[in-house]
């Protein structure tokens, strides 16, 4: 029987056997005839209960979410596995690594906000106080439209911290990001990624009140990522090292201020660059002669993502400006106006590319197909956009003016499939109704107006994750 069994105060428990105590299990299984018994007593011999503390530890870490930062949540890795047993427990809090990842959504609304920010500052501080003197990657996600939230902002609860910085991410507004204005290059030893973002309903007052020129941080000499959106590079007065950066990320804005020949002198100053991301926009103005364009040469890059306007327009005036001879992955993003459609086969020509992303609106069919016959032997990836229109929290945009929108694609030759918008404002016209022959002709459509919905607003911690995929 199992109370016979000297084993039996740890039946059923997470007890490790000694090397000794496997012995005489062994020994005693080899008499023992009930089942149960045998099964119970096989449970202490588990070999997950022998690993080496350093062995979980590394298995512990490789079920850390590669793609993001752990939010503060019972589901994420490091608080899950130390609820398996209190073994595991030791062992989570006992490796810094699991813990020198977080990110950090501030609670969008005031009841949330003032009730449980002194909890969640105490939580911040806990968290990375765990992670020892790992070097930290922290991204912090704030709602925008809420002025009262600065006193409140988690930021705070960051700065103790700065020693340790090594990539940041904040989504916020402009006067909370003042919050770390007035750190130095000194105070961020270990910092490499800078990611500066905010949402582009503030106005071009509160851009101006933002000099990032001023952050001393920005002069720290390993910063290698960094990404803020255009109406900060336009002056080029930064005090990034540029010739340091490997991953340059210029984000668009409503304002529309960089264009071709704006860009080709910041990233002239950038010659490590290895991935570059950009937002370019067309100001109209006349095409150089091809004697007077200044050509840049990035040996080292390998991915380009530009996001444009015009199509035609990017590659006379920009990407055939780039000589890129390691370029393996080219995202060309936008519609194409010209009479004359550009040559998708003699732009992929210029490259061996593995990895190819366009808009199937930027080049005229001929073109594309011709480009697509054209492809390298080397393309591992063929992604064609536009099929899809996806809009949310568009505040620009009228009923009137996405029921034209729709209308016109529709009836073009490249139709839409399946169009998902949601309107942060009421409805002022509704469009379905007009729509309703594309409807029944296969479109897909939804079109939410936020303001008319009365659900209550739920917090969520993986606010501002661009993947929110737990798993």
């Amino acid at each position: 029987m199992i109370s016979d069994s000297p084993f039996a105060p740890y039946l059923g428990t997470n007890y490790c056997p000694s090397d000794e105590e496997v012995l005489k299990l062994n020994a005693f299984l080899s008499t023992a005839l009930c089942l149960p018994t045998v099964e119970a007593h096989r449970a202490l011999l588990s070999p997950a209960r022998r690993l080496p503390l350093d062995v979980l530890q590394e298995i512990f870490v490789a079920c850390m979410p590669s793609h993001r930062n752990c939010v503060m949540s019972a589901q994420e890795t490091p608080v899950l596995l130390g609820r398996i047993c209190s073994s595991w427990r030791d062992i989570s809090l006992s490796t810094p690594r699991l813990w020198s990842r977080l990110h950090i959504a501030e609670p969008q609304d005031r009841e949330s906000l003032s009730l449980k920010f002194a909890q969640r500052f105490e939580n911040i501080k806990m968290w990375l106080g765990r992670s020892g003197e790992c070097p930290l990657s922290i991204s912090l996600y704030s709602d925008f439209q809420n002025r009262y939230l600065y006193r409140w902002s988690l930021v705070h609860a960051l700065l103790p911290f700065t020693s340790r910085w090594q990539h940041i991410h904040f989504t916020t507004s402009p006067a909370m990001l003042k919050a770390v204005s007035h750190l130095t290059e000194s105070d961020v030893p270990l910092l490499q990624t800078v990611k500066f973002h905010h949402d582009y309903r503030h106005n071009t007052s509160q851009h101006e009140d933002l000099a990032l020129r001023q952050f001393g941080l920005l002069r720290s000499t390993r910063i290698s990522n960094f990404s803020a959106r255009e109406n900060y590079f336009i002056d080029q007065t930064l005090p990034l090292l540029w010739h340091r950066l490997t991953v340059l990320e210029i984000l668009p804005s409503p304002m529309r201020l960089l264009t071709s020949e704006k860009i080709i002198p910041i990233i002239s100053r950038c010659p490590e660059l290895r991935v570059c991301k950009l937002g370019v926009y067309h100001d109209g103005s006349a095409e150089q002669s091809s004697s007077h364009l200044v050509r840049v040469e990035l040996k080292h890059l390998h991915t380009l993502e530009v996001n444009c306007q015009t199509v035609e327009i990017i590659i006379s005036r920009l990407l055939r400006r780039l000589l890129l001879p390691q370029l393996l992955s080219l995202s060309l993003r936008g519609p194409s106006y010209g009479e004359h459609s550009p040559s998708l086969a003699s732009l992929l020509a210029r490259w061996q590319l593995e990895d190819l992303e366009i808009s199937s609106d930027g080049f005229s069919k001929p073109s594309l197909l011709g480009g697509l016959r054209s492809l390298p032997d080397t393309m591992k990836r063929l992604v064609i956009h536009n099929v899809v229109l996806e809009m949310h929290n568009c505040f620009l945009i009228s009923d009137a003016a996405l029921l034209r929108l729709i209308t016109s694609r529709m009836e073009s030759a490249s139709k839409l499939k399946r169009v998902q918008v949601t309107f942060t404002r009421e409805m002022t016209v509704d469009i379905l109704p007009p729509l309703q022959p594309f409807i029944k002709n296969g479109l897909d459509i939804s079109v939410v107006h936020t303001s008319t919905q009365r659900f209550p607003v739920h917090f969520s911690p993986w606010e501002g994750l661009s993947d929110p995929s737990r798993f």
